[in-house]
């Protein structure tokens, strides 16, 4: 299981009160810093960063500006300035391990041979850089907050310091942990740690290659009406390598186009992001709440049914009586029902981590995935959730989880209803359909419901 920040350090919500981001030791957490949020913060150590961003970028141009070809000293010289060495520190981008992707070699020559054809085009706003992505194979948000972070290094430094002098993060309080220069050392990854304010970060789309360009070609309305006109519908069409040598070649290299294309970016403002909205980092958040709060007591002797419904009575008590419910509310249907299996697995995974039981999440052995199975050997208890919001949750309890439990070999089933407010009188068609076919000895599945309505503060009553 991945290890916080403050829990490592015990910290509490002292993180967060702040409004430091409380990032993932062990791996990455999926946000990149958003350069339109630094020209915006009011985070003092970082009310220069953006103009020290333009500055270097503009370097650059200069430089390939002052270039009679792409072999000369200046362009190799601007190739050297264009050096963005990762800051594994902020553990932010895609990597699930120590290490990110960064700026390699051949990339950083392309991006400057593109840059020189741009600039000596008629175009020399900083900005191009910041748009790299729209027009450069693989460059995404992720590489370009690695940019970004790397000329922004050393105010990261200092609002790491300020914030650890701030919590007391220091040798003499934590003993155990290293520390170099006044920076704590990651123990998971091994290298300095560096906070920053949750008020620069922005969600990473979720594509490595960041075929996301579509979105953010539309809210670009310079880009949108070039595209309209010179490409109309057979932009939908192509590639995104395709969209994006149409992006270098007929908007990034036409200056009175371009021209438009930046003035627009500019204007656009970015709203700080809400980082709870990244239902990954917000399970994870969950899922470690839970296992603090939940009342389970690893109990080595009970079988896979007793074992589950220990767990699925933990977890029905935080929801319903540690505000857990919270977490669902203004949720889409698809993402709760999300929250809730991996929020469940996440506390059943230590529970039989802890008791030498098996957890399959999601399992599938030919007539479709359960969402758990918990076993012990041949001793196997299969559990489907659905939420009452889902229209197929009478299907799941008359048909899904009998199947399941045929597939598996499993004679013990357990259906949960999450009753989040929506269609709620669903349950009243599944518990009638549980009389009849008990009634016909047909062994239907246990149904354990937990009421994970929003609930009116105890000052209303």
């Amino acid at each position: 299981m991945s290890v916080f920040v403050s829990e490592e350090l015990r910290l509490g919500s002292k993180l967060e009160n702040l409004g430091v981001f409380d990032t993932l030791l062990d791996m990455d957490s999926n946000y990149f810093i958003n350069i339109k949020r630094l020209k915006v913060t009011e985070v003092p150590e970082f009310s220069r960063s953006y103009d020290k961003i333009n500055k270097y970028f503009g370097d650059i141009g200069t430089l390939l500006k002052s270039s009679n070809n792409k072999e000369d000293k200046l362009f190799r010289t601007a190739i050297k300035k264009f050096n963005f060495p990762e800051v594994r520190g902020i553990n932010l981008g895609f990597s699930k391990g120590k290490y990110g992707a960064g700026f390699g070699k051949t990339l950083k020559e392309q991006i400057m041979k593109d840059a020189y054809d741009i600039i000596n085009s008629g175009s020399e706003q900083p900005e191009i850089f910041h748009l790299t992505s729209l027009f450069e194979e693989n460059v995404g948000p992720d590489r370009l907050s690695d940019m970004i972070a790397s000329l922004i290094y050393d105010d990261i430094v200092v609002y790491t310091k300020k914030i650890c002098v701030t919590l007391d993060i220091n040798k003499e309080k934590y003993p155990h942990i290293e520390f170099e220069n006044g920076l704590m050392i990651n123990p998971y990854k091994k290298c300095e740690l560096l906070f920053l304010p949750v008020d620069l970060l922005h969600e990473l789309p979720i594509a490595k290659d960041w075929d996301d360009i579509d979105r953010v070609c539309s809210e670009n309305e310079a880009i949108k009406s070039e595209i309209n006109e010179l490409v109309g519908e057979k932009w939908k069409k192509i590639t995104v390598s395709q969209k994006k040598y149409y992006m270098k070649e007929f908007i990034f290299k036409n200056p009175t186009i371009l021209q438009k294309v930046i003035s627009n970016y500019k204007a656009t403002a970015v709203n700080q992001y809400d980082i709870n909205k990244n239902v990954d980092y917000l399970i994870e958040k969950i899922i470690h709440i839970i296992l603090k709060e939940s009342n389970v007591v690893p109990e080595s002797h009970k079988d896979s049914y007793d074992s589950t419904l220990e767990i699925l009575d933990g977890y029905k008590h935080w929801v319903e009586n540690q505000k857990g419910y919270s977490v669902l509310e203004g949720v889409s249907s698809k993402n709760a029902e999300k929250i809730v299996q991996r929020t469940l697995h996440g506390l059943a995974n230590y529970y039989c981590d802890s008791n030498g039981l098996d957890i399959s999440p999601e399992s599938n052995t030919g007539r479709g995935p359960v969402d758990f199975k918990i076993s012990r050997g041949t001793d196997k208890t299969v559990i489907e959730i659905k939420l009452t919001s889902n229209g197929q949750i009478l299907h799941g309890f008359e048909v899904q989880i009998e199947e399941y439990a045929v597939s598996e070999g499993a004679e013990n089933k357990i259906f949960l209803i999450v009753d989040n407010g929506v269609h709620s009188e669903r349950i009243q068609q599944v518990e009638a359909s549980y009389q009849r076919r008990e009634s016909l000895n047909e062994n239907p599945a246990q149904i354990i419901i937990i009421d994970a309505k929003p609930k009116a503060s105890a000052s209303n009553f």
